[in-house]
């Protein structure tokens, strides 16, 4: 188990294994990790979100790429 977040570095707390997932909550024993880069991250870096298994954990960088492209962008 990490004991420090790969993303901002602050180290575990209580507080930062509560991860987002749309309105509700999901805690969790330890850090989770980003099933794209794989860095373990804290509740301030990375959400669950819904994508495919309804239970997919994304660091804010990586979910950035599962954004709608700007308006007049081809979005590559």
């Amino acid at each position: 188990m990490h004991s420090t977040c790969q993303s901002c570095r602050r180290p575990v707390a209580e507080s930062l294994l509560n991860y987002r997932k749309g309105k509700g909550v999901v805690h969790n024993e330890g850090f989770l990790q980003c099933d794209i880069c794989e860095r373990y991250a804290c509740a301030e870096c990375l959400e669950v979100y819904e994508i495919f298994s309804g239970y997919d954990f994304l660091c804010h960088v990586c979910a950035q790429g599962f954004k709608q492209p700007p308006t007049g962008t081809r979005g590559h």
